[in-house]
Formats: structure tokens, sequence, C-alpha cells
């Protein structure tokens, strides 16, 4: 029988964690994962109310969950609970009018095409 393998230094608490601001005015964020090499990650986004994220060219894909509020991207408006996956190669500019927590995961660069 194999022993389980120990989990690297990445089991945090995400209440600790300060929110940092976004180049985008009304976004902040709590980055859970960064790899460098990839430039994909995991983060936690708070997008307050009546904000407009800048298009952004995906890579290599997203998924988004809504933890709180609401969020339009695309032609979808997302309620919380939803989920949504953005394809590689897709250009976004989501928004919300009440404000939204989002749960984000990225393989790869999220480029930012307006700054």
């Amino acid at each position: 029988m194999t022993s389980p393998t120990a989990l690297p230094d990445v089991l945090f608490d995400t209440d600790a964690l300060p929110w940092t601001c976004a180049q985008a005015k009304g976004v902040s964020y709590k980055s859970l994962r960064y790899e460098g090499d990839t430039h994909g990650g995991a983060v936690l986004i708070h997008m307050c109310p009546d904000t407009v994220y800048p298009e952004n060219l995906v890579h290599k894909g997203m998924d988004i969950l809504v933890i709180d509020g609401e969020l339009s991207i695309a032609s979808a408006a997302l309620r919380r609970g939803s989920y949504a996956h953005v394809p590689a190669g897709a250009r976004t500019a989501p928004a919300t009018r009440e404000g939204c927590v989002l749960y984000v995961t990225f393989p790869g660069r999220v480029e930012n095409l307006h700054g």
C-alpha cells in the first residue's frame, strides 16, 4: 500500500487574504495560484456594482464560477452558482450591475486588450 502524498504548501484561508486592486476600476482579486511558466492560475475576483471589465483575450480557456451576485459575459446572464467555460481564443468583456464574486481558473494567459 502506498502512503498518501503530502500536499504542497497551498492550503490557506481565503478570508485571511487581502483583496488586491486590479488595474480595472471597480475590480479587485485574491490570487490563489499562479504558474509563471504557463501564466495559468486561479483567483477570486470581486467586481463592484456597475463595473465592466476591459475586453480581454483568453489564450487557453477560462472557467468561471459565480460565488455571489451576477455576471454578464457574452450573451449569458450568470447568477450565483452559475458556471461558464470561456473557450481558448475568445474575447470577453464581463460586466455586472449588482456586483459579484467569482472563482476563476485559467490554464494560460488572459491578456488585457486595453492596457
